[in-house]
């Protein structure tokens, strides 16, 4: 299978699990092409002061690879500063958030997976 980034779904959420603002969401594979292992692989996009409000992960975890930007990350109540290259890792019984507390956009490759 090919994907050509021309071919990529585009979705904007509004105040995604009560963060603020928009976020942007470009499909790299859908659930269903990750088969009975997972339901999200994509691209994130976050405009400064945009983010993703604290929510768990039960039954599965979520990967962040930040590709660009400054991320505020809180995983389990800890505040942590996140920049390219980094890779976060929210294990299943867990919570986090994520915010773009930046000037530029804030994108990064999110993957969630069944444990």
């Amino acid at each position: 299978m090919i994907r050509r980034k021309a071919e990529r779904a585009v979705n904007v959420a509004e105040n995604r699990y009560g963060g603020a603002g928009q976020m942007i969401m470009t499909a790299i594979l859908n659930g269903q092409e990750l088969g009975d292992k997972g339901r999200l692989f994509t691209q994130i996009t976050l405009k400064p002061g945009c983010g993703i409000g604290l929510h768990a992960h039960d039954n599965e975890w979520e990967a962040y690879f930040i590709m660009k930007g400054s991320a505020e990350l809180t995983y389990d109540g800890e505040i942590s500063t996140l920049t390219e290259g980094d890779v976060h890792l929210c294990h299943a019984g867990h919570s986090h958030a994520v915010h773009n507390a930046g000037p530029d956009n804030l994108e990064f490759v999110a993957l969630i997976l069944y444990s």
